[in-house]
């Protein structure tokens, strides 16, 4: 009877995971569909695409990528240049905002003062308000101290030190040990010591997954660089303008799209690792 309860376990349990691969493999399917369908409509004309729109090119040609590198939109910025503008912000807005982020998350969840919870609060609460209802009034303020097109702007927006970021950071310090900091102080080592000599680079496995995370959020941000700095094209921001002045050659647009999704697409597989498998890392030993 046992050996004939785990015989029907076992295939019920074959059945369930078949069931499951079958729904994922669906849903894996779904998420490749739009992508293969961008790449296989830039290497069409525009007639064919519009005669044939999900079939296979009649005529693969790579006439509309290099028209993409050709292209330019505002000031005569080409592709190159929104690559450059690109990699600039998203650099810099990345490292700001995890140094803002990871020692904001650092305080509020090691150190015990007044009105630490109410400042956790309102970054939550921060969240939840749209930022639609501040962006007049930032506006005229960037306008009037100077900061309109430079990249100072839009660098200054990353250092808020609240946000997705600062959620993942502050989990990760609340997990970590204050044995480690403790057995700083007795060799002396003050605060600033204790963060960027043993902290910091014990959370290097959490700043990497948020910082890819945050990186590829700057480097899609079109919004941003509308409002702010337009003189400054990111590639975000110039496949906008390249949609709105080819008006339907959509295949163009598809082959400037897949332009921009390369350095995303080559950041996450050298880095999907770290990000799927990012734990804390230490330990004590009694």
């Amino acid at each position: 009877m046992k050996v004939r309860q785990k015989v029907k376990r076992g295939k019920a349990d074959l059945i369930l995971m078949g069931i499951v691969f079958v729904i994922f493999l669906l849903y894996a399917i779904s998420l490749l569909f739009p992508f293969l369908w961008c790449i296989m409509n830039s290497f069409k004309e525009q007639f064919d695409f519009l005669t044939n729109v999900n079939g296979f090119p009649k005529v693969w040609t790579l006439q509309n990528w290099k028209e993409s590198f050709t292209v330019t939109v505002d000031n005569g910025i080409g592709i190159p240049m929104m690559y450059l503008n690109s990699v600039i912000l998203t650099v810099g807005c990345t490292v700001l905002s995890l140094l803002s982020c990871s020692a904001t998350a650092y305080v509020l969840s090691k150190y015990d003062f007044p009105g630490r919870r109410v400042l956790y609060s309102a970054a939550i609460v921060i969240m939840m308000i749209p930022t639609m209802g501040s962006m007049a009034s930032m506006y005229k303020l960037y306008n009037n101290v100077g900061l309109i097109n430079t990249y100072t702007g839009i660098l200054i927006t990353s250092l808020g030190g609240f946000g997705t970021g600062f959620l993942l950071l502050h989990g990760f310090y609340s997990n970590l040990s204050w044995g480690y900091a403790e057995a700083a102080q007795l060799d002396g080592a003050g605060p600033f010591r204790i963060y960027f000599r043993i902290m910091l680079p014990m959370a290097v496995p959490a700043l990497t997954s948020v910082g890819i995370l945050q990186g590829i959020g700057y480097w899609n941000d079109y919004f941003t660089i509308y409002m702010y700095a337009p003189e400054k094209a990111t590639i975000a921001y110039g496949i906008q303008r390249i949609y709105s002045e080819s008006g339907v050659n959509l295949p163009k647009v598809l082959a400037a799209m897949m332009l921009s999704i390369v350095p995303v697409l080559i950041v996450f597989a050298c880095f999907q690792k770290v990000i799927m498998n990012n734990t804390s890392v230490g330990g004590l030993k009694g």
